[in-house]
């Protein structure tokens, strides 16, 4: 077997598998944060992407929060969108990967447009992870290194075997698919530079590409004998190093151990994970010190070195590159003591105090931290009141990783705050929770449940 087989018959291996109660349970609690994050882009989205599906037709599935549909492939592309607009979405820090956003958009319309029960919906979700997560694993850090942003190359990839669980492909058909998906797969850091508002796309044409693999791969198209590791396969171009064991069953008498989904994170604050552990830090060691915003004198913060590269930056032109901005997010969160979807305003990013506070934080990586790197992405800040006394505050993980998990009910919470901002009643809230965490809707109620 090659290594496109290997991986095959992994992923193959767990989709017919009994998957674990708590694996299920957490895409779950995944597809509900996914979909209050779908509805809520799409009211901040729906200008630009309604001028953009203007363009097409079709109406295969369902554009969350637009009351519309359009076809397969561009209902999960604006969707992923929608869903990954506020950078509130999930990830995983072995692969770096935001995982709903790129599985669940595409999962869900084809799931649709087939109208699929909720255990099909939720195997295509687990498998999607599995994908997302080992390839990413595989190709990290190196593939970041290249420029490349994994959301969408390794997304697309997750996107299609997502949907291929989804429709229960056979191994053959899954290859073939996992094939279209690699000479798919693509997306630059790039777009999260500066003045752009592109990085969502890359994210959104995963989902997008994600459809069109599975399909080529179930009309009959066949793909190359080793798409990953062949003499022009995908790795070669991808990174320069990569973890071929990653991709391979450790425990075929255990199979339990193998589901990953359990092992992402999840946010409290919507900006980048990378600016998480400095803002959760920063605001214990206020807390440490008593001190309300006006107190502070400046922030120093020590982090692993992949955090502070493309972070530390203080112009913040749009809502992306606040989000980016560790100095931003830590003024930002101390000033208002939250990092919600309503944070990244024209008056936040204009607001005096905050852009001059954001100059009075200094930001270093720590070799030993960055040692720690993937285990864990520690960060310690010292905070200078004006009186002199400092605070210091070290957290080995941001709120949200699997060591320091949100709870169910903050995933509640979460979906609960994300609706509040829309047209929704407590009591819908309520049904729509129960129907996502505990119900077995087929997708067309669960889809239309989110427009009644």
């Amino acid at each position: 077997m090659n290594l496109t087989d290997t991986f095959v018959d992994t992923l193959y291996t767990l989709k017919e598998a009994d998957i674990p109660e708590d694996a299920l349970f957490m895409a779950r609690k995944c597809l509900l944060e996914e979909t209050g994050l779908m509805l809520v882009g799409a009211k901040f989205q729906k200008e630009k992407l309604t001028k953009y599906l203007d363009n097409f037709t079709g109406e295969d599935a369902s554009v969350i929060g637009f009351n519309r549909k359009a076809s397969l492939q561009n209902a999960a592309f604006a969707n992923g969108i929608s869903g990954h607009s506020f950078d509130f979405d999930d990830g995983h820090r072995f692969s770096t990967v935001h995982l709903a956003s790129t599985v669940i958009p595409p999962v869900l319309a084809v799931a649709e447009k087939k109208n699929l029960e909720m255990k099909e919906i939720l195997r295509g979700i687990v498998i999607g992870y599995e994908t997302g997560i080992r390839l990413g694993q595989c190709v990290q850090p190196a593939h970041r290194a290249r420029g490349f942003h994994s959301s969408g190359t390794v997304g697309a990839v997750a996107a299609t075997m997502g949907v291929a669980a989804l429709l229960d492909f056979s191994r053959e058909t899954m290859k073939n698919a996992m094939a279209a998906a690699f000479s798919s797969a693509a997306g630059i850091n790039e777009m999260m530079e500066n003045i752009s508002t592109m990085k969502p796309f890359n994210i959104g044409r995963a989902c997008h590409d994600g459809i069109t693999a599975a399909f080529i791969a179930d009309a009959g198209f066949n793909g190359p004998y080793d798409p990953i590791l062949g003499t022009f396969g995908y790795l070669h171009g991808a990174c320069e190093t990569y973890d071929e064991s990653v991709l391979k069953l450790t425990d075929r008498e255990n199979l339990k151990n193998e589901y990953h989904i359990i092992g992402g994170y999840h946010k409290p604050y919507a900006c980048c994970r990378h600016t998480h552990g400095a803002v959760y830090a920063s605001l214990k060691a206020a807390e440490e010190g008593g001190l309300s915003f006006g107190d502070i004198e400046k922030v120093d913060i020590r982090m692993y070195g992949q955090g502070v590269k493309g972070h530390t930056h203080t112009a913040v032109p749009s809502a992306t590159a606040a989000k980016m901005s560790g100095p931003f997010c830590i003024a930002l969160a101390l000033k208002t003591g939250r990092i919600g979807i309503d944070s990244f305003t024209d008056v936040n990013l204009k607001d005096e105090e905050i852009l001059a506070f954001s100059e009075k934080i200094h930001i270093e990586p720590d070799e030993e931290m960055t040692s720690w790197v993937p285990k864990k992405r520690a960060s310690e800040a010292t905070v200078t009141a004006k009186d002199g006394k400092t605070y210091t505050f070290r957290a080995d993980y941001a709120i949200g990783e699997p060591e320091l998990p949100m709870t169910t009910d903050d995933f509640k919470k979460k979906f609960r705050e994300l609706l509040s901002t829309l047209d929704f009643t407590t009591e819908k809230i309520v049904s729509l929770t129960d129907m996502v965490l505990n119900g077995n809707p087929d997708a067309r109620k669960l889809v239309a449940s989110l427009t009644d």
